[in-house]
């Protein structure tokens, strides 16, 4: 899942700086630019998309020998990501035209779409994993293969919807010209934004090298841990997702007093349910772990996880709502550059140094990691308050044209 999430990351950071661009121009109701954006958005993703399959099919054993998984491990492994590598595109476009439904508010057929995909994803895995109704006993290949038929059947009805249920206007560019002209500022904030993301996929990849080390506890532990915060994560991404549209909407428009209070408004409430969820977490978390395993030994691991975790939860709802916003004005390299120092220069010495050298083992490597969620969220913070990056959106120019005449 680090391998993959590599690809995940890339196709997201195209996703927000589409969403963004698209914003901004509805903002700014430049709707002519506006079909041209979303129709070399899906272009984009397509290419890139195709670009990561050949990398997951034909890079799978060079990747999975990284991760330092061999023999069994490593076959299973070797199946699960050439299956979804092969239809990784179809994720990518997924992530396009999602972009497209939220730029223009239609954020609930996201979520339909979604749950479409989820129950879609049930079904396959229950057909394909031991071959129920005379369907191929898969096994591992089966949970690829029923990701991937999800990943098409969502993406046919979002099409369906953009294109027969709202007309939204799709433009593909005619010429190589246009496609530059279309795609370079999505370009302008998605390559700067896929440092930070791809940093995070890189040294998790280290990390979890590190707690492999640690031992199968540790390890599990670990997985079940995130997949319990991943929750708190996903509110964070939902809360980050929302103000992002609506302040690259504002700054479009020019109406930069809103898009602050909607910023703030923003953090109150992702602050808020990161520390709901958090108390719910920590108050049950033997009872969550239990959903996992018996094992109590890592049940007790989990739960100091999860006490460790408060710091950087918190530290990262600033990091996602403001650096989001901070990205959809353009101010991109910022975010960039600061993710990339703490995590490579912060987060990954940390973590050996908790995790591995002073022996804290699972507990340093979560503490280092809450320490690099908690200085990129105070940075992003910092730079929103300066004001810079209100000479970076896409009409920023012909603002202060304006001003000035």
């Amino acid at each position: 899942m680090p391998i993959l999430g590599i690809g995940f990351a890339l196709y997201s950071t195209i996703h927000q700086a589409g969403n963004s661009v698209a914003s901004q121009r509805l903002g700014a109701k430049d709707f002519i630019n506006l079909a041209g954006t979303y129709g070399s958005l899906l272009i984009l993703s397509l290419l890139t998309g195709l670009v990561m399959a050949v990398i997951f099919i034909f890079g799978a054993d060079l990747l999975i020998s990284l991760m330092g998984l061999t023999d069994e491990l490593a076959a299973i492994s070797k199946i699960y990501l050439q299956t979804l590598g092969f239809g990784t595109w179809l994720l990518a476009l997924r992530f396009a035209v999602a972009a497209i439904l939220s730029s223009q508010g239609k954020t609930k057929w996201n979520m339909w779409s979604t749950g479409l995909m989820s129950i879609i994803n049930i079904i396959f895995n229950y057909l394909l994993i031991d071959g129920k109704f005379g369907m191929p006993a898969l096994g591992v290949q089966g949970i690829a293969v029923a990701s991937v038929l999800a990943w098409g059947i969502r993406l046919l009805f979002s099409f369906y919807i953009i294109c027969r249920h709202f007309k939204i206007n799709i433009s593909f560019p005619s010429c190589w010209q246009s496609l530059k002209k279309m795609t370079t500022p999505i370009l302008k904030i998605a390559m700067p934004s896929t440092i930070e993301p791809m940093s995070w996929q890189l040294t998790q990849l280290i990390m979890t090298a590190m707690v492999v080390t640690m031992g199968s506890v540790s390890l599990a532990t670990r997985i079940y841990s995130f997949n319990l915060l991943f929750v708190t994560i996903l509110y964070g991404m939902a809360i980050s997702s929302g103000v992002q549209i609506k302040v690259a909407f504002l700054i479009g428009a020019r109406k930069i007093d809103l898009a602050q209070q909607e910023l703030i408004k923003g953090i109150k409430i992702g602050v808020l349910g990161v520390i709901v969820f958090m108390v719910i977490l920590i108050s049950f978390s033997q009872y969550f772990f239990s959903i996992f395993t018996t094992n109590k030994e890592i049940w007790f691991l989990g739960s100091s996880i999860l006490l460790v975790a408060i710091l950087g939860e918190l530290g990262r709802s600033f990091n996602l709502i403001v650096g989001a916003s901070l990205r959809a004005c353009g101010d991109a390299k910022y975010t960039a550059i600061v993710g990339f120092i703490s995590m490579w220069f912060i987060a990954v010495p940390l973590t050996w140094l908790f995790g591995i050298h002073l022996s804290w083992g699972l507990v340093g490597v979560w503490l280092g990691c809450s320490i690099d969620e908690s200085i990129r969220g105070f940075s992003s913070m910092r730079r929103w308050r300066s004001k810079k990056w209100q000479s970076k959106g896409l009409y920023a120019k012909n603002h202060q044209v304006e001003n000035e005449q």
